[in-house]
């Protein structure tokens, strides 16, 4: 079949302008740089368009201006940041690129990646960035934007970090009242561990249980039945987890046996289902040893 030349002209046309608009829409999707920085031989940027709710949003790392390292967002609504997520963060001047956050003596680069979504979730990236470079970690700090922060400890050099267990999240409960213990990862020369020495706590940091328990007890008040069906204050197991978390496990059962609401039937059974529960978590072997 033959085309006539203005027929076949039109038709190229057509092609050209549709690959034109392809290659418009591809460059209008690409999120803008929303931040730079850097140190000695190193760049790192981060790309995201904060009116947008697509996953294109990444960051970059590179070295003597070659990209070496990208991650990339795998969620919709996703945001990179160099450092922490908000400027006026507590510990934002701790890690600064370059910063040593490790404490063994090289400098560092934190990339925070927030993944968006209603109470969701903060994921910190670290990375080694001296005369070698490599990933250190990638350490999920799951639910809420606030909590999870760089603190300084110890008097040695480097940084803990503090965030929070979420293995009880929605446990019986919804999510604004679920508890969360606070826990302290610390670098141990190879990836972070829970810092079991920086979590404990003095015996005299119980002296308001009385005051938890009679706030359990007025809070129960009207209860009946038998859990899990009675619906429990969560303080109840909140109370458990802070104290089995600082190191006071056998205060933690002294705890329950006090604030069980009498009118209520069925503590065996909840232990059963808190011990269950617990061991679950991502640091139950390590809290586990954590002295009673």
């Amino acid at each position: 079949m033959r085309l006539s030349v203005p027929l076949l002209l039109a038709m190229t046309c057509g092609l050209l302008l549709l690959t034109i608009s392809q290659l418009a829409f591809a460059a209008g999707t690409k999120p803008p740089l929303k931040k730079t920085a850097s140190f000695g031989d190193y760049t790192a940027n981060t790309y995201y368009d904060q009116n947008s709710n697509t996953k294109d949003a990444y960051y970059e790392i590179l070295r003597n201006k070659k990209s070496i390292f990208t991650g990339r967002a795998s969620q919709n609504g996703e945001k990179f940041v160099v450092g922490t997520l908000y400027k006026d963060d507590p510990d934002a001047k701790l890690v600064t690129m370059g910063k040593d956050i490790t404490g063994d003596g090289q400098p560092d680069l934190v990339i925070s990646e927030w993944t968006g979504g209603a109470n969701c979730c903060l994921i910190f990236h670290i990375f080694e960035i001296g005369s070698k470079f490599r990933k250190i970690a990638d350490l999920d700090a799951e639910f809420g934007d606030q909590g999870p922060h760089f603190v300084q400890l110890t008097k040695g050099p480097g940084l803990q970090i503090q965030i929070y267990d979420w293995t009880f999240a929605n446990w019986n409960t919804d999510f604004a009242d679920s508890p969360a213990p606070k826990v302290i990862l610390q670098y141990s020369g190879r990836t972070y561990v829970m810092a079991p020495e920086l979590m404990r706590t003095p015996s005299a940091d119980l002296k308001d249980l009385p005051a938890k328990v009679a706030q359990v007890k007025s809070d129960s008040k009207g209860l009946k039945g038998a859990w899990p069906d009675a619906n429990i204050p969560p303080e109840l197991w909140g109370t458990m987890l802070d104290l089995i978390y600082t190191g006071h496990r056998i205060a933690a059962w002294q705890f329950l046996d006090e604030a069980w609401p009498a009118s209520i039937s069925g503590k065996s059974k909840f232990l059963d289902d808190f011990m269950a529960q617990l061991k679950k978590s991502p640091y139950w072997k390590e809290v586990s040893k954590l002295a009673s």
